[in-house]
């Protein structure tokens, strides 16, 4: 293992939206930098399709985040790809290990990200970006005027139907529990005329061609087909923080809690995107929150003793 002591202004772990737009920043105040993720791109890598549908109502920011991408990719000397295995706070320095190496920073911003919980069911994986979707917040304005299915046992999938039913034809809900239903919010999504529940459903596998065509869904009663074009998994994130969670403080869902400079509890320890308990799952946001952390970052440098 490379245990090279060279210290670094500023070590950012990960490299999607908000890591890449920090990496950036930070090199434009020529901060010495280094970016440690497994990829570059993040889920600006996975591009989402439908056949014989134009996709150009999706605003992704996906042009914004690729040039970052080119310019670290350019940069090799500011990043290393590779699994990070370890994030340590020795004294007043961070230090990021993976594999092969160990970098040591004065100051770090954590951008991990989230992992969308999945329903791990036939098609799900055949179809992903190709009609299943984990954000109707991003891709409900594809679906316009057709059938649709929201899988999920919460709020968010209530928010996501609620998102839909102004654009699909139908909504067909599977998983909301009826005292959800109940809610203001669920009557809402009721009301609108466009939806049908599936309490007490569970989806068993999702079927198509080049993009879904229908669901199957089971209870203990009984089992049944749902014609849809698209299918929008609502079931949560699990966020990356598992390796940071007794070093920074976080909230219920597992999110870094951090203030309007995207600082953590941790002097010099910063984080950005997804992994914060910022309410949005938008690469536009990230992209937003990993510049403002790369900039707190950089006056925190200020503030440090030569």
């Amino acid at each position: 293992m490379d245990t090279s002591q060279k210290e670094y202004d500023l070590l950012i772990v990960g490299g999607g939206p908000a890591g890449l737009t920090a990496a950036a920043y930070a090199i434009r105040k020529r901060i010495e930098t280094m970016l440690i993720s497994e990829d570059l791109g993040g889920k600006t890598n996975y591009h989402f399709t439908l056949p014989d549908v134009e996709t150009h109502l999706i605003i992704d920011g996906e042009e914004l985040v690729s040039k970052f991408k080119s310019q670290l990719e350019y940069l090799d000397f500011a990043r290393h790809l590779g699994k990070v295995t370890k994030f340590q706070r020795i004294g007043k320095r961070f230090v990021v290990s993976t594999a092969d190496r160990t970098f040591k920073g004065k100051a770090a911003i954590i951008a991990t990200g989230v992992m969308p919980k999945r329903l791990n069911v036939p098609g799900e994986e055949e179809f992903l970006g190709k009609g299943v979707s984990y954000s109707a917040m991003s891709h409900a304005q594809i679906f316009i005027d057709m059938d649709v299915a929201v899988v999920g046992d919460g709020v968010p999938a209530l928010q996501a139907a609620a998102e839909l039913a102004q654009i699909a034809r139908k909504v067909n809900v599977v998983g909301v529990p009826a005292k959800l239903i109940a809610t203001p919010l669920g009557k809402k999504v009721k009301d609108s005329g466009k939806a049908e529940f599936f309490s007490g459903y569970t989806v068993k596998e999702i079927r198509g061609n080049a993009s879904p065509e229908k669901i199957v869904i089971k209870s203990k009663k009984d089992e049944t087909e749902i014609p849809v074009r698209g299918v929008f998994v609502e079931l949560g994130y699990i966020p990356g923080t598992a390796m940071f969670s007794r070093l920074v403080k976080t909230n219920r869902e597992g999110r870094i809690v951090i203030d309007e400079n995207n600082q953590t509890n941790v002097p010099g320890l910063f984080a950005a995107g997804d992994v914060t308990d910022v309410n949005a799952h938008q690469v536009v946001i990230a992209v937003g929150e990993g510049a403002n952390a790369a900039l707190s970052a950089y006056n925190y440098l200020l503030t440090l003793k030569p």
